[in-house]
């Protein structure tokens, strides 16, 4: 039986709450794959909850500004180089280049995901020089990725457009979660199934003790606060 394949997973963010790096660990994770989430730990940084996958995060002594981004490189280019991958998913231009570099070291296969159209987003296309910076880097690196995908149509049409590179589309949707109503019938609480009443009618119905049990029950534990 072949080893599972390893993937790395690169991003800048602290790993706690971003949601969309979070989402691929669990995909991958759940076809098999041994994952490793890669990102940084600044000093405000929530402790991460406990998943099944495994977490890495940098503590840099500079947080922000073009000392964080190129220590930062540094750190994952030599954590890249001295992991074992088969499959790389870089998170954003500001991880791009190590991923990219390793990824041919290796041969491993890369993969690219677009958050947002980084080089114009609104805080480089105030400051030109950084932008040209990052831009030099994505001119040099896209038009040689073979997967690559991002948030939405717009974003993919106009990377397609620019570099001729096909980008599929991977919608930033929030957990599927199952609310706790959908399991309150009229049935379940003892009400009458014959009559038709707004939210304050049915507060008059639910009178009796039973009834009050039952609602707490059905709703625990989103509704703790509910008094009835």
């Amino acid at each position: 039986m072949p080893a599972p394949r390893r993937v790395i997973i690169s991003v800048v963010s602290d790993l706690v709450t971003d949601q969309r790096v979070h989402r691929t660990a669990l995909a991958l994770h759940s076809k098999g794959l041994i994952v490793t989430l890669v990102g940084r730990k600044m000093r405000s940084s929530l402790q991460i909850p406990e998943r099944p996958y495994q977490t890495k995060r940098f503590k840099l002594g500079i947080e922000t500004g073009p000392l964080f981004y190129a220590f930062y490189n540094i750190r994952l280019f030599f954590f890249l180089l001295f992991s074992k991958a088969d499959i790389l998913v870089t998170n954003d231009l500001d991880t791009l280049l190590p991923n990219f570099i390793i990824s041919r070291l290796k041969k491993s296969v890369l993969f690219y995901d677009s958050h947002e159209y980084f080089t114009e987003v609104p805080e480089l296309v105030a400051r030109p020089h950084i932008r040209n910076f990052w831009l030099s880097i994505e001119k040099f690196v896209f038009p040689k990725l073979k997967n690559v995908f991002t948030v939405n149509e717009s974003i993919a049409s106009n990377l397609y457009r620019k570099y001729k590179v096909p980008v599929s589309v991977v919608r930033n949707l929030p957990f599927r979660s199952v609310s706790k109503f959908s399991s309150v019938t009229r049935d379940g609480l003892g009400l009458p199934i014959d009559k038709k009443y707004f939210s304050s009618r049915a507060q008059e119905l639910i009178s009796t003790e039973e009834q009050k049990r039952r609602l707490r029950q059905l709703l625990k534990p989103k509704m703790l606060h509910c008094s009835l």
